[in-house]
């Protein structure tokens, strides 16, 4: 095991998109030359256990060993040490040490440490009031550091070092014994710690800066189970902490936590005493680690108060039990089903029940989408007919007064992606989180898929699995659902789960997965469908993973008038009345037109 950073760290962290052929780690692109303007794509391949690497692209053609990748990258701390040591040796330690006088002892008793703390680790005088720390290695002395003994003049030099000598020996070293190891900041935090019965403390030897002692010391530092950082409370403090944690491994790492008014572990010894800086080390926090809890940290999930969004369908609901914040549906079926349609009921229906919508629909023009929803919410009741020349029929609208109210309910409820603006995933993303932040909308429809991811082929199904990737996770963080329509590959005939477009991801990463299936007149002629001969369409229930339910469906049928879906059998959808209704007369403007198109 080494401390240094591995060819796959290095993947993770300066490669994009990157895939492993055999021994090889194989980049999108090339990270020297991106690919020349043509973009050429996983021409770079790099050893995974060496790092050598080289370009295949005839105007690159770089290659070079890892040690060049890591110069290039700015890696210079997680050089091997041997390239990063200096070019001479290290001088022997000369410095004349002299035995621990009074005024170095004086000194120290200020700071609440005790002559037998500084005999344990040889702490010495240089006969011109100054402290002498000594590092030891091997049995022998490698450097030595020196501190006046007394408080620091302003601008004046704090500490320094005998010139030349070793720089990555820790301060303490030779007293450590044992499976566990405090690293502190400086010498006298270490001193103040052994007084506080932590003997199995170092301090590092060259700043909160430095960290080739790590890669020096890494056999050393390896038979630790434990060890518990304890930098100074300031910033720098909290970088080396920050940064040492992954080297030392964020298994083994624990954080001691400095009270607010005092700078480091010897601030703690002469504020507050042994008892209290002993027990800051034994409760050191574990290092926060995403992605790992202890499943008795989890909270206990309340199934009676899960919240959740009716469809107003009640085979649906049954099957499903409505559609719960934190998840997606994936909705399929051919061209012209009602997928829209049905989908936009469901917007009113979230509405109806206490939910904001946010609504993408790629494929309608913002004035058709709202004609058809105010039909939907006036209900058949409150509709009025025109006669139209070229139908030669009625066409229905929403009478001025009617519409007034409806635009009053949904207002402040139901929000739109202005379609006439950019369509991509982010730009439709950035406005769904806007929507979840400034609106509190809880339920978000993406009709449909197609529409905002592009690509070749294979690019296509791939930017269709991370799409669903991106929404489920807005979904949990915002606590959310979101309804994604996805087009089937076949184009006739009743949609399988196999029939969606794209890759599996889309329907293993959803919580739900139906399709609307429109009944057509060779259906009706269809044994198999029999059940289903009297009703205008068919949802498939082919996915519920809450409660394990597939393979269920329900028969619909279809007012073309006011555009409401309701389930065969059950007219409470066509005459529901929805929240509008309930609102008392309002005042409205000649600013209303008539909204049919």
């Amino acid at each position: 095991m080494t401390a240094n950073i591995t060819p796959l760290e290095f993947a993770n962290r300066h490669f994009k998109d990157y895939k492993i052929k055999g021994d090889e780690i194989v980049p999108k692109l090339c990270p020297f030359c991106l690919g020349g303007k043509k973009k050429d794509r996983y021409t770079f391949a790099m050893n995974i256990k060496t790092g050598t690497f080289n370009c295949k692209r005839g105007k690159c053609g770089v290659t070079g060993t890892f040690y060049k990748l890591l110069l290039e990258f700015g890696e210079v701390n997680n050089l091997p040490y041997e390239y990063r040591q200096q070019k001479k040796p290290f001088k022997k330690s000369t410095a004349e040490v002299k035995p621990l006088s009074d005024t170095v002892l004086e000194y120290l008793n200020t700071r609440k440490i005790s002559k037998e703390t500084c005999i344990a680790f040889q702490i010495g005088d240089d006969d011109k009031g100054n402290i002498v720390y000594p590092f030891f290695k091997d049995g022998k002395r490698v450097a030595v550091k020196y501190r006046p003994a007394r408080k620091i003049k302003p601008n004046e030099r704090k500490m320094w070092r005998e010139e030349g000598t070793d720089t990555t020996t820790l301060f303490g070293m030779q007293l450590v014994d044992g499976d566990s190891l405090v690293v502190c900041e400086g010498e006298n935090d270490a001193l103040a710690l052994y007084e506080a019965g932590i003997r199995n403390v170092v301090s590092v030897p060259n700043g909160s800066e430095d960290f080739n002692w790590v890669d020096t010391n890494w056999e050393w530092l390896e038979k630790f189970t434990k060890i518990t950082l304890c930098g100074d409370n300031d910033e720098p403090g909290r970088e080396m902490i920050d940064k040492l944690v992954p080297k030392l491994g964020e298994w083994r790492c624990y954080i001691a936590v400095m009270p607010d008014d005092c700078k480091d572990a010897n601030d703690v010894l002469y504020k507050y005493g042994k008892e209290e800086l002993a027990n800051i080390i034994i409760n050191a926090k574990e290092v926060n680690i995403s992605g790992i809890v202890s499943l008795a940290d989890v909270r206990m999930l309340d199934i009676d108060n899960i919240v959740k969004v009716p469809s107003g369908i009640k085979g649906v609901d049954k099957a499903i039990g409505g559609f719960m914040m934190g998840q997606l549906t994936v909705w399929t079926g051919l061209n012209s089903s009602g997928k829209s349609t049905l989908l936009g009921q469901m917007l009113l229906e979230s509405i109806d029940n206490g939910f904001n919508v946010c609504a993408f629909s790629g494929e309608l023009p913002l004035p058709l989408f709202k004609y058809w929803i105010e039909l939907q919410a006036a209900g058949k009741k409150n509709l009025k007919y025109k006669y139209d020349n070229i139908l030669q029929g009625n066409k229905p609208y929403v009478p001025i007064e009617v519409s007034a109210k409806i635009r009053s309910w949904y207002a402040d409820k139901f929000y739109m992606y202005d379609n006439t603006g950019a369509i991509n995933v982010n730009a439709i993303m950035k406005i769904f989180e806007y929507a979840a932040r400034r609106y509190n909308c809880k339920v978000f429809l993406i009709d449909n898929l197609m529409m905002i991811v592009a690509g070749s082929e294979t690019e296509y199904y791939r930017n269709q699995s991370e799409f669903i990737k991106i929404a489920t996770a807005f979904a949990k963080k915002f606590d959310c659902h979101i309804h994604v329509v996805a087009h089937p590959r076949k184009t006739k005939g009743r949609i399988t789960k196999m029939d969606i477009c794209g890759s599996g991801d889309i329907t293993n990463l959803a919580d739900n997965v139906l399709s609307v299936h429109r009944m057509t007149d060779e259906d009706r002629a269809n044994d198999a469908m029999a059940e289903f001969a009297a009703c205008d369409g068919i949802i498939d229930i082919f996915k519920n993973r809450f409660w394990g339910r597939q393979e269920i469906s329900v028969g619909m049928k279809f007012d073309d008038m006011c555009r409401r879906f309701y389930q065969s059998g059950d007219t409470s959808l066509l005459d529901k009345q929805y929240g509008w209704e309930e609102q008392g007369d309002i005042e409205f403007s000649d600013a209303y037109e008539l909204p049919y198109m």
